[in-house]
């Protein structure tokens, strides 16, 4: 069941390393200008999301990015299907509001496209 228009409960995420692990094990990845998004199936029936940040930078600011995130996939108007998902932002960017509307912009407008979802590649 996916989450509802105005909540985007915790079984919907990922919270535990060993299911951040399973992203390096053959899992599909999309690379975008401002992330990259990894995919997994699971077996659940609606879509899980886990967001990768390093942790050195403010977490003020990474918290409004991993919002900015969840919300971008709480309002995607294409199904996601069955698959965990993992959008890791590299090191290196400042997180600051204008790369928080570069992101959502991102993943509003350009993600779910059927062209996008099609452009998923193994990860090596």
């Amino acid at each position: 069941m996916p989450p509802s228009n105005f909540s985007y409960g915790p079984e919907y995420r990922l919270h535990y390393h060993w299911e951040f692990l399973k992203f390096f094990q053959g899992s599909d990845v999309l690379r975008l200008r401002e992330c990259a998004i990894f995919r997994l199936p699971n077996e659940l029936g609606y879509f899980r999301l886990g967001v990768t940040i390093k942790t050195k930078c403010n977490s003020v600011e990474r918290n409004r990015v991993k919002r900015t995130i969840r919300e971008a996939f709480r309002k995607m108007k294409t199904p996601l299907g069955s698959y965990d998902y993992n959008v890791v932002i590299s090191g290196g960017r400042r997180l600051d509001y204008e790369y928080a509307r570069r992101l959502r912009h991102t993943l509003e407008e350009e993600f779910p496209s059927e062209r996008e979802m099609a452009r998923f590649k193994r990860a090596r």
